[in-house]
């Protein structure tokens, strides 16, 4: 099912009028953030039709990703999350910076609604060069350290994307991030271990990186994970 308008947006943002509308308890919106919101809550309408990643839309989504509120921020990282599930086409450098952005996020939520747009944009070859070059590696990395479950298993799925692409494997390898996978990769939730276990196994495509899981304590827990009883685990 799609998303609606109030599943992406703030419910007070979508009952807003031409003149606006607020409450005590609710952050006054900037005349800038107020249109974005009304243009977005429109948009979301005719969603079918509407390309997110360039022009108008982009200006709007990117108008609540750098907002100081963080109702905005998380209604961006939702809108993104939500976008590109459905779309996956190459995008630019300017429709990554505020996903990265936002990636970058003091609030747990809206990090995860950033990390899950780079993990489905992250199946398209463009894009996940992109991300790469463009630093994505050290804010997934930080969620990997993350306690938050959720967090965990976005940023290892997308770095289990991201490693599908030769170019990436040697930045992701110098990155740091072998070692919190292979810890993740003992992870009491099952999801987050099948992530990890598939981006180490993306990484022993070449004799060079095998040598570095080797170094980050890799192999004997692919050997553990061949006990387990859950069939994906023992395919990596």
């Amino acid at each position: 099912m799609g998303a609606t308008c109030s599943t992406i947006l703030p419910s007070s943002c979508c009952r807003l009028n031409d003149e606006g509308s607020s409450r005590e308890d609710e952050p006054l919106l900037a005349d800038k953030e107020l249109q974005a919101v009304n243009m977005l809550v429109d948009l979301f309408e005719r969603r079918a039709t509407v390309s997110f990643y360039e022009g108008e839309p982009l200006q709007a989504l990117s108008t609540l990703a750098y907002s100081d509120t963080y109702h905005l921020q998380l209604s961006a990282a939702t809108a993104f999350s939500e976008i590109s599930e459905m779309d996956t086409r190459p995008v630019t450098r300017e429709a990554l910076e505020p996903i990265l952005y936002l990636l970058q996020s003091a609030h747990i939520d809206v990090q995860h609604g950033a990390s899950a747009a780079l993990g489905n944009l992250a199946v398209n070859v463009e894009n996940k060069l992109l991300i790469v070059r463009m630093g994505g590696l050290e804010p997934l990395i930080r969620q990997m350290l993350s306690p938050n479950i959720d967090a965990q298993i976005n940023s290892v799925g997308c770095i289990t994307n991201l490693a599908t692409a030769e170019e990436n494997k040697m930045r992701i390898a110098k990155s740091g991030a072998l070692l919190p996978l292979t810890r993740l990769a003992r992870s009491r939730d099952l999801r987050v271990q099948r992530n990890a276990a598939g981006a180490l196994l993306n990484m022993t495509h070449s004799a060079e990186h095998r040598q570095q899981l080797i170094g980050a304590g890799a192999v004997p827990v692919l050997v553990e994970l061949l006990g387990e009883d859950d069939p994906e685990l023992q395919y990596y």
